[in-house]
């Protein structure tokens, strides 16, 4: 029995392809039990080699399903990174768009504050240069009662009336002109010539504005 067991397991095949027969009449008990004995211990080492296949076999499968479904996981968690991303970067825009809207229309609307509180503070600032300078020119009307030579108030007046306006209006021309260069009024005025008005129009319209 020792000395079989070694001689079965170097050269398994070779039992399985020959195994040994013994003719009934000189085959004896103990013969027989030794080669029920090889067969059991073939046999039994093929069944280990089976379950050793199948447990190799059912661990392969396992750490192949186990790699699938991490990259399923992966490919997934991805996705739903991927949507995340969409929808915040989507909101934002929109956030962004609407800010930006928004920041636009109070910008215009600040503009157009702006200009008609600039509009009305230079006419009101024209014309109280306007009567100030009237007023100090009243001033020097007590000097004709003290020499007839100087003229009088009215006469005074009539004559640089018509010069304090034409100053007063040329300021309006210099202020009007660096807020157009400024780009204030923009598209809010419109020439002489589209109104159908001439130089000497406007010039009147201004003057009786100023002689109010």
């Amino acid at each position: 029995m020792e000395e079989d067991g070694p001689h079965i397991e170097e050269e398994p095949q070779e039992e399985e392809e020959h195994p040994h027969f013994f003719p009934h009449g000189n085959m004896d008990m103990t013969q027989m039990q030794e080669a029920i004995g090889r067969l059991s211990q073939q046999y039994m080492r093929i069944q280990e080699r089976q379950e050793e296949y199948h447990s190799l076999y059912m661990k392969n499968q396992q750490a192949q399903e186990e790699r699938e479904l991490r990259i399923m996981n992966k490919q997934s968690e991805f996705e739903s990174r991927f949507l995340v991303m969409q929808e915040e970067h989507a909101f934002q825009s929109h956030e962004s768009f609407g800010k930006l809207e928004q920041m636009q229309a109070e910008n215009l609307r600040a503009l157009k504050e702006f200009t008609t509180l600039q509009d009305a503070r230079y006419e009101v600032q024209a014309d109280y240069n306007i009567n100030s300078q009237i007023k100090l020119n009243y001033i020097g009307e007590h000097l004709h009662n003290m020499d007839p030579a100087f003229p009088t108030f009215d006469e005074f007046f009539k004559k640089r009336s018509e010069v304090e306006v034409s100053n007063a209006m040329r300021l309006e021309d210099r202020v009007e002109e660096a807020m157009n260069k400024a780009g204030f009024w923009r598209g809010q005025q419109t020439t002489n010539t589209d109104g159908g008005n001439t130089s000497n129009q406007v010039y009147e319209r201004r003057k009786k504005k100023h002689d109010k």
